[in-house]
């Protein structure tokens, strides 16, 4: 959808204003099962005796749709306002008799208000900013051809765009109301959502590297829907469209997080810069309710105006901290919220003001249920907020940087399919996780692209063990999803179990991967960065009175979500 087509597909209750008269033929888009957004192909007619001729329509058609209706002829030149409606034949069109849904969100991007029993809602209109609805439990907003959710309205009486890359067109400000479609959909109390870390392609090249490492084998994976956490391409935004076109074979709604790499950096302005973004996938802030969880989308890039062109920091800017307040406010302290962003909120590209900082988590720790989900470091880890980061809760915030679906940006010697390797500076390979959700509880399991799902960890040691030197000899286990407290242990062939300490420092796998690369001399494929510390590392070292010959080492890991078991042969010898 382009330009001022990135509005949710509506149409008006047939109504009249003076001779003119609007006729619209929508075009239903279904498949795959899901619903999908319409296009909407409207005209004006000139009648010089329209109202005279349809005055017995009319006035029955009032007397049914009663006073909540006639309201959205009275649009306030200050203020928004429409209805969210079930659209029971699912032509994302307003028809005569469709009912209002109640109760429903819908925000302006910082003021929220709920649809009256009618399902009315009028809120202040925002130039530059977006309309949308709040995705409810048991409700679903449409999805286009390529799978993206179409619920909302851009807002925008100027172009969005920078110099480079096509941004939004204006939109122009409402002067009639806006409706908003939604469809019952049964949503269970468990079930599965899949993310993927940075994509990041920087050619097309790159978005069949990712079709063929990760999404050809999720073609009809069983999960409710799929999240991106930003760095969606790797600059060059004319990529959105073929990305979009490969993800959406996955066969689930997705939703595309903003990065920052995701921007047009030929301009200052926060607005401008999000232009392609805007037109492509909507608003960069928003949130969405399914099943008993709750998601927040963030926008925590903040581009840094009249300084380098390419200078942002972490931030989320006042607007977007008075939609999450406001947003928090409605959500119960029991229930579990998801916050779905790309920069985390430690350990990475620092905050644009620190008072900022302060504010966000006292927000975040108002609701001891939530997670924030985070990507942007190429690494996967799990990482407890305290209070040495400043952290005022009297729990940790648990925050997961995600593991990339580009790994190490597809670097790395390719594969006999041609496919770098482009494992992460942490030692984990490219993946994507599934995020577990049972009521109240959650848990992630991680996913190594083209590898059997019990691959979870590899073992570092030499082949060889000189058994007069035992001390000398460590045995590492990377075990790439496990959390910070998880036990971990090792025998050799059915000895007894020895413990295995955690520590953070450099994979010697990916250490001795990379050195091998650097030997090559010119080669064609972008060689491996350096080593960077893996949080997830466990070592031990391998005990004497070993008899001689090949023997098991086997790692056994146990936290509070999984179990996860490792064998490597190594060869003891006595010279």
């Amino acid at each position: 959808m382009k330009g001022s087509s990135t509005v949710v597909a509506k149409r008006l209750h047939p109504a009249y204003h003076g001779n003119t008269r609007f006729s619209c033929t929508i075009r239903a888009l279904t498949g795959s099962g899901l619903y999908r957004a319409a296009s909407t192909n409207c005209k004006q007619t000139s009648h010089p005796d329209l109202m005279k001729r349809l005055y017995f329509l009319l006035v029955p058609l009032l007397l049914i749709t009663g006073c909540s209706q006639s309201r959205l002829a009275a649009q306030s030149p200050d203020n928004v306002h429409g209805s969210v409606y079930h659209d029971q034949n699912r032509n994302g069109a307003l028809d005569p008799g469709e009912p209002g849904v109640k109760d429903v969100l819908v925000s302006n991007g910082v003021d929220i208000v709920r649809t009256d029993v009618s399902g009315m809602y009028e809120l202040p209109i925002r130039d530059k900013s977006t309309l949308f609805v709040i995705k409810p439990r048991d409700w679903m907003t449409p999805v286009d051809e390529l799978n993206i959710p179409r619920f909302y309205r851009v807002v925008s009486s100027d172009d969005a765009s920078g110099n480079d890359y096509p941004g939004l067109q204006a939109t122009g400000i409402p002067d009639e109301p806006v409706h908003f479609p939604l469809v019952r959909h049964a949503e269970p109390e468990s079930y599965r959502a899949l993310i993927f870390g940075d994509t990041q392609p920087r050619t097309l090249e790159e978005i069949h590297f990712l079709k063929n490492d990760s999404v050809q084998e999720l073609i009809g994976v069983q999960a409710a829907f799929g999240v991106t956490l930003g760095d969606l391409v790797f600059d060059d935004l004319t990529l959105f469209e073929p990305l979009n076109e490969t993800i959406a074979r996955v066969g689930l709604p997705w939703r595309h997080i903003i990065g920052n790499h995701d921007v047009d950096y030929s301009t200052g302005s926060n607005w401008d810069a999000r232009g392609a973004y805007l037109r492509t996938y909507g608003p960069s802030w928003y949130a969405w309710s399914w099943g008993p969880a709750h998601f927040v989308a963030i926008d925590n890039v903040r581009i840094i105006e009249g300084e380098d062109q390419r200078t942002y920091r972490t931030g989320l800017g006042d607007e977007q901290f008075e939609f999450l307040r406001n947003f928090l406010a409605e959500i119960p302290d029991n229930e579990q919220i998801f916050f779905m962003m790309h920069i985390p909120w430690v350990d990475s590209t620092p905050w644009h003001s620190e008072d900022e900082k302060r504010r966000v988590f006292e927000l975040l720790a108002s609701h001891p249920r939530s997670t924030t989900f985070a990507a942007h470091t190429h690494r996967h880890f799990h990482r407890m907020i305290d209070e040495s980061d400043g952290w005022p809760g009297d729990q940790p915030h648990h925050m997961v940087s995600m593991g990339t679906s580009c790994g190490a940006w597809w670097s790395g010697a390719p594969d006999e399919y041609g496919i770098p390797h482009s494992t992460m500076r942490d030692g984990t390979p490219t993946g994507y996780g599934f995020l577990n959700i049972d009521g109240n509880k959650w848990s992630l399991t991680y996913k190594a692209a083209r590898r059997e799902a019990g691959h979870q960890m590899h073992l570092s040691a030499p082949d060889v063990v000189d058994l007069t030197q035992p001390e000398e000899t460590v045995l590492y286990a990377n075990i790439y999803n496990a959390l910070p407290d998880a036990h971990v242990e090792y025998r050799i062939d059915d000895g007894p179990w020895q413990p295995m300490i955690r520590f953070d420092g450099l994979d010697p796998t990916y250490e001795a991967m990379r050195e091998r690369e650097v030997s090559v001399e010119n080669p064609s494929w972008r060689v491996a960065g350096p080593a960077q510390e893996t949080p997830h590392l466990w070592r031990a070292t391998l005990p004497g009175g070993i008899e001689e010959g090949v023997r098991t080492v086997q790692v056994r890991s146990r936290d509070e979500w999984n179990q996860y078991e490792g064998q490597r042969l190594l060869q003891f010898v006595r010279p």
